[in-house]
Order: structure tokens, then C-alpha cells, then sequence
């Protein structure tokens, strides 16, 4: 596509009738876009809509045409002994190139932080993908909810021991104990605590979820 520009623009002084033939079947196609985002693209068809003496044709490679085959030596020879030409990425590589560096950047953060490790135990690898998650999995995932634990930090529990005398968090209830029976601390609504208070098997509620 800037060797076809370049030749549009020459095309361009030429005051006189041009015809341009390319064997870039696909950089035809673009300036023939109405949908075109590469600023290069734009600016020859800028050119071309403002000079209507200026035709473009697309000719096959490689078959013995004499000025098609100077072209190609000519093009070989730029990569070489050519003028650097500099180009602006395109707007869609630039998104690709900083959403990698963000969660590059996401994900060191989030193997050395000193805070949130319940939730790194489960999910040690980042996503920009919505987890859509049940109150009571965000509970378990988080520690934020009715366990030992979690009250004792709080002052809403004595102890952060569960029944067996072992902290009493989570991870520890689910895996460890066969059922929960932790009540909804005193002055809290029953509401809050509700989902998980119950004397029940917690492996049947949460496991399936996480193992």
C-alpha cells in the first residue's frame, strides 16, 4: 500500500492522464473500501477522489511483465538501500498491544499482592472475562461472609475457631468438617446470614463449585 500511495501522489504532479497498475490484488481492494481505518488507505483515496485522471488496474505477477518485473526488483532493492519509511501502527494493533501489557501488568500485581489470596487460591490467573457469580460464591470465594474467620476480625464472633478448635475459614469448612454450624452472629439481620447458616452438608452446596 505505500508503494501504490507513493505512486498515487506522483500520478498526482503529473497533470496528464495515469494509469497505475499494482499486483497487490489486496491493497486494490482496500481503496476500493468504504469501511477503511488505516490512515495510509485514506489519504490515497482522498487523492483519488480528487483527481479523476489518475485509473488503477490490477495486473497478475510474476508473468513476464516488463514493467511489473522492474517494480519487483525495484522493491527488492528498498530492503536494502531504500529511505526508512515511517508508519502509524493501526488503531486495532495498538488495542491488542495494550490490553496484553495491562494484564501482563494485571497479573503481576495480582501474584505479589500481599491482600486477596482467598480469592487468588481460586482463581490465580486474571480475566477481563465477567465472572457471573452467586452471592454465596463470592461469600466463599472472598471470605466475606458468615465464617469464624471473617466475624472475629469484625468483633462479631469471640473466636476464629470453628467447632473442631481449627480457624475457621472457608476453605477449612468445606474441606475439612462435614457440616456447618455456625449461627448468625447476635444483632446482625438473619437475613444476611441466611443462605449459608444452615445445618447442612456444605460439601454438597459449595464443592461441585470449586473442586
Amino acid at each position: 500500500m505505500l508503494a501504490l500511495k507513493a505512486a498515487i501522489e506522483w500520478a498526482n504532479t503529473a497533470n496528464e492522464d495515469v494509469n497505475i497498475w499494482s499486483d497487490s490484488e489486496s491493497s486494490l481492494q482496500a481503496l476500493k473500501s468504504f469501511n477503511v481505518k488505516r490512515k495510509i488507505t485514506q489519504e490515497a483515496q482522498m487523492t483519488l477522489l480528487e483527481n479523476a485522471r489518475i485509473r488503477l488496474g490490477w495486473v497478475k505477477a510474476h508473468i513476464g511483465m516488463k514493467g511489473n518485473e522492474i517494480a519487483d526488483t525495484l522493491a527488492k532493492e528498498a530492503t536494502t538501500d531504500g529511505i526508512p519509511a515511517s508508519l502509524p501502527f493501526p488503531i486495532s494493533f495498538l488495542k491488542k498491544q495494550l490490553l496484553q501489557l495491562s494484564l501482563s501488568r494485571w497479573q503481576a500485581e495480582w501474584d505479589n499482592c500481599e491482600t486477596g489470596r482467598s480469592v487468588y487460591s481460586i482463581i490465580p490467573k486474571i480475566s477481563n472475562i465477567q465472572l457471573h457469580w452467586s452471592r454465596e460464591c463470592i461469600q466463599f470465594a472472598t471470605g466475606h461472609g458468615p465464617f469464624p474467620s471473617y466475624l472475629k476480625r469484625f468483633g462479631l464472633h469471640s473466636t476464629d475457631c470453628c467447632g473442631c478448635g481449627e480457624i475457621g475459614n472457608p476453605l477449612h469448612l468445606c474441606n475439612e468438617i462435614s457440616s456447618y454450624f455456625i449461627l448468625s452472629p447476635q444483632g446482625t439481620k438473619p437475613t444476611i446470614h441466611s443462605p449459608l447458616v444452615e445445618e447442612r452438608p456444605i460439601q454438597k452446596t459449595l464443592k461441585p463449585k470449586y473442586r
